[in-house]
């Protein structure tokens, strides 16, 4: 369509509304004061204003929406308004989402064709939008992403998403979408029936306005109207088989302690049954069900953390402003930081171990060409195919992708001589954990590069401050603590040494968000954050097995908490030889209340390391191998092994309840949190749930350790502590704890 002059209907602050010389009509957003475009309840009647000008003009040919903020549609709600449903009553929401509908719905009420561009971000309430116009054209760039996150937060689609989506594309894929609240690209769009095209971003106009003149001289939007406005036909196998297999793998993933899942399948399914009107409001009623709980409010509050984060440049004083990010978690860092001139490009790993293969990798993925040097050209040949293969993971297909792994292989530079990183200007050492061949490399690398140059350590036990100490300039010097594996796990620990600067802990922490990882700023301590808050809970699991209670019963009781897995099938993950050694760390500096047990290095004597030789606590496998498809083929009786074991070291039993073993794993890495705030461990007691969430799986329904805390308040958790006091001081209220509960004070913001 050539383009013609603005209608002067305005004044408009986030849109604007065109009349074309060939009778169509464009509206176009731009949404100011964010980072991209979002529904805000200004956007949202600005747009009912625009059609109302529409409607009393001349007929167009068609309305097409599309945005003109670059990569980004709508990415979701304005998160600062789902923050307040929680304090409404269920009828106000349920007439905000009536009075939302009703907006969307008027693009598709009128005999002209309605058509949404999509270009970028298209997430949440943005992709509902779409979904009331008749076309949809998606664009095939990288930036361009579909969804409905809303599950993410403890919710479902509340503007006819769920209505339209089942009726769009089918029950089954509408509740997968929703249900698991994942991303898919304009090319899967277009395959699904979500959008009607998927092409290049220069012919999305093009494509626009004559899917529209098509619609228009057939009049095929008029029957697709009708098709979107009754029910669905289901027959009863179809809904039955869809019921119990959804509802199956639903509890599979959520372990049944987030309703959302199963409230979209519950209301997708309902929806189908009825007219289109009807079925809103039960899409309603689903969502002021959702808005009200505890659930979704802890989910908000573990988003709004995330944003927090991404705006934090990992300085004092410096947190950034409240932007009223949309609902969608994308991850798309500060864009100040990102503009930083200072930021490394040649970035460079020095050990091409499991971390450092895995560091490596992760730099690929980011679009890095990075440098890999490993003195042993063994271990560094092996591990070329690996990171590749790392490297190349698609998350939709689940697997390598084979054209990529070649595409991102000229981008890996392998060297087994420290010279090949003169020229890098950031290095990140990751060979083995011992402090004397650490220092060894550290060393050789301040000679080998610039005075720029950040050097950093992958460690996890390491004090930042010894490591320091041979180096000619320690201020820019700092830890990268990577998570292993480093692909799946997002938090990384950005350790500030004494002498660190503020610039080397801003280099490395905008570093670490171009990696699309999370970092938390912690101070140099043993076990730093994440280890040092995580040692109790594994500790104390030892010492209850010694006292005769089941390693199954342990587990089984943490994950019924929320924890991925329970305190002795992570011993096993995580290799007893290596929890041994970060004991040992530990213990010297807090044996106070975590003593090194005696159980874990006679386990590592006896020659079980955990899942990497086929036995820990528990038997993985046949012939002391673990089965290479990732299952655990855990026995199912108590491993006679490991009960001779125990058996030297066994404790007084005590009587118990499942309650009272869950108070002992959980509490006393609430009172760990509580000294880790005291010794200024960490700048902030959000960061402890925001690193507990990313880095141990702690049930983010729970809002974090410190908002777990909340939950039960200061006084409730002293009640709990009192019967279990005889067990040492590990378990005795902390000063703050008992201040806190004086003064009716909360853990954490």
């Amino acid at each position: 369509m050539p383009a013609s002059a603005p209608n002067p209907a305005g004044p408009f602050r986030t849109l604007t509304l065109e009349r074309r010389d060939d009778g169509g009509v464009v509206i176009s957003f731009f949404v100011p004061d964010h980072a991209q475009n979002v529904l805000t309840a200004e956007a949202v009647t600005e747009l009912s204003r625009a059609l109302d000008s529409v409607d009393a003009g001349p007929p167009p040919a068609a309305i097409v929406l599309q945005s003109t903020r670059e990569g980004s549609f709508f990415a979701g709600a304005d998160i600062a308004r789902l923050e307040r449903l929680h304090g409404m009553p269920p009828e106000e929401i349920e007439r905000l989402c009536a009075a939302g509908r009703a907006v969307f719905s008027r693009l598709s009420a009128q005999p002209w064709p309605s058509v949404a561009i999509i270009d970028g971000i298209c997430l949440g309430g943005g992709l509902e939008l779409a979904l009331a116009c008749d076309l949809r054209v998606a664009t095939d760039s990288p930036q361009t992403a579909l969804g409905c996150p809303e599950v993410k937060l403890g919710l479902l689609p509340a503007w006819g998403g769920t209505v339209r989506l089942a009726r769009l594309i089918g029950p089954a894929a509408a509740v997968e979408l929703t249900a698991a609240g994942e991303n898919i690209d304009g090319a899967t769009a277009a395959r699904l029936g979500l959008v009607d095209a998927c092409v290049p971003a220069d012919q999305a106009d093009v494509s626009a306005c004559r899917l529209a003149e098509i619609a228009a001289a057939q009049q095929s939007h008029i029957e697709r109207r009708r098709q979107m406005a009754g029910p669905v036909t289901l027959v009863a196998e179809e809904r039955d088989f869809l019921e119990s297999m959804s509802a199956a793998v639903i509890l599979g993933r959520s372990g049944g302690h987030y309703p959302a899942p199963l409230a979209i399948l519950e209301t997708i399914l309902a929806c189908c049954d009825t007219a289109a009107d009807e079925a809103g409001t039960i899409e309603a009623a689903a969502f002021a069900r959702l808005a009200k709980s505890d659930v979704s409010r802890q989910l908000i509050r573990v988003f709004r953390l995330g944003e927090r984060n991404r705006r934090d440049k990992g300085l004092d004083g410096d947190k950034g402003l409240d932007d009223g990010s949309p609902v969608d978690g994308s991850p798309h860092a500060d864009r100040a930081v990102l503009s930083d001139p200072a930021l490394r490009n040649r970035p460079a790993v020095i050990g091409a171990g499991i971390m450092g293969a895995g560091i490596a990798a992760s730099h690929l993925r980011a679009g890095f060409v990075v440098t890999l040097i490993d003195v042993q050209a063994d271990t560094l040949a092996a591990s070329v195919a690996g990171i590749l293969d790392e490297a190349a993971w698609d998350r939709g297909t689940k697997r390598t992708d084979p054209a990529r792994a070649i595409a991102l292989s000229g981008r890996l530079h392998t060297a087994t001589r420290m010279a090949a990183i003169a020229e890098c200007d950031l290095v990140i050492e990751s060979v083995l954990e011992r402090a004397d061949v650490k220092r060894q490399v550290l060393v050789e690398i301040e000679r080998m590069v610039g005075p720029a140059t950040v050097i950093a350590t992958n460690t996890s036990t390491n004090p930042i401050a010894k490591l320091a100490e041979p180096l000619q300039d320690p201020t820019r010097f700092c830890g990268i603590h990577f998570f292993n594996p480093v692909r799946r796990m997002t938090l990384v620990e950005v350790i500030r040494g004494p002498a660190t600067s503020d610039e080397t802990v801003a280099t490395a922490v905008a570093h670490v968000k171009r990696l699309g990882k999370c970092p938390i700023v912690v101070r140099d301590s043993p076990g730093f954050l994440v280890n040092r808050v995580l040692m109790p809970y594994l500790h104390e699991s030892v010492e209850m097995l010694r006292e005769g209670i089941e390693a199954k019963r342990i587990d089984r009781i943490a994950r019924g908490f929320g924890m991925p897995m329970g305190p002795l099938e992570l011993y096993d993950m995580i290799g007893l030889d290596t929890a041994f050694y970060a004991g040992l760390v530990l213990s010297a500096a807090y044996g106070d209340r975590i003593e090194a047990s005696p159980l874990i290095p006679a386990l590592v004597k006896s020659g079980r390391l955990g899942r990497k030789t086929g036995a820990g606590f528990y038997q993985y496998g046949t012939d002391g191998q673990y089965p290479k498809n990732g299952q655990r083929a855990r026995i199912d009786r108590p491993d006679d092994a490991v009960i001779k074991l125990i058996r030297p070291y066994a404790l007084p039993s005590r009587e118990t309840t499942d309650a009272t073993i869950c108070d002992r794993l959980l509490l006393p890495m609430l009172l760990e949190s509580l000294r880790v705030l005291d010794e200024g461990i960490v700048r902030d007691g959000r960061d402890i749930d925001l690193a507990v969430i990313h880095a141990l799986g702690f049930p983010a329904f729970r809002g974090g350790l410190l908002a777990w805390g909340n939950s039960l308040g200061a006084a409730e958790v002293i009640r709990r502590l009192a019967p279990l006091a005889d067990l040492g001081i590990r378990m005795h209220p902390t000063p703050r704890l008992l201040a806190m509960a004086a003064a009716g004070e909360p853990f954490t913001a």
